[in-house]
């Protein structure tokens, strides 16, 4: 590596945490180093498509995959969310949220946040269910992030439903593994059905997110 390629690397890593420090300021349930890992991989992981998310909630993560699109140039991200949230965003559930409560949904927030941070272009929002819309969905997909119904068969249904249009080598990131509220939901169906798989490679894990590619058939 040259000096002037160094100084480059040095000045593209701080743009990155710049961005990092920023999305880690709108609510969710997001860490930073997973944060990162999505951007990154949004921005440099060499596979054909557009990125689907399942699972939207007020922005964190489509910020960081948004991010990703913008930097590299490639695509945009569709956020597949009834916005109206999970068990647990209810009035009493152990992540209660205020908009769930007070207005039934999180998309008005959604939409603010990512247009503060200048991501609207990249952003193309599917208000409903996960399975409906892929019903109707015909495109290949580069990177499948699923963060939606934390339940087996929620995970199990998303999974099922947009697997297939999965470009080989393509990307699908599970949130929430080993969080001790999903035990029996999203950890249960990666040990047992996606760890298994022989189409399907554990490439990394950052905290609770495992991210693993679709290997050609």
């Amino acid at each position: 590596m040259t000096p002037q390629e160094f100084l480059s690397q040095i000045t593209d890593n701080i743009g990155r945490f710049e961005k990092v420090a920023a999305f880690n300021g709108i609510p969710g349930y997001l860490s930073w180093h997973e944060g990162y890992a999505l951007l990154s991989f949004a921005e440099q992981w060499p596979s054909e498509g557009d990125i689907v998310e399942i699972g939207s909630f007020k922005g964190k993560s489509t910020c960081y995959l948004a991010q990703g699109c913008a930097t590299s140039g490639r695509g945009v991200v569709y956020a597949v969310d009834h916005f109206k949230g999970s068990p647990e965003h209810q009035k009493g559930g152990h992540e209660e949220t205020p908009e769930i409560v007070a207005l039934g949904s999180t998309f008005d927030e959604f939409v603010r946040n990512v247009g503060a941070h200048g991501l609207g272009e990249r952003v193309r929002p599917i208000v409903g269910d996960s399975t409906q819309a892929a019903a109707g969905w015909n495109g290949p997909i580069r990177m499948l992030f699923i963060d939606g119904d934390h339940s087996f068969e929620g995970t199990r249904t998303d999974f099922e439903a947009w697997f297939p249009f999965v470009s080989d080598r393509g990307l699908v990131c599970f949130h929430d593994y080993q969080n001790s509220h999903y035990l029996d939901g999203v950890t249960r169906f990666i040990d047992t059905e996606v760890a298994t798989r022989p189409d399907m490679q554990l490439i990394h894990r950052s905290n609770s997110l495992m991210t693993f590619m679709k290997l050609a058939a």
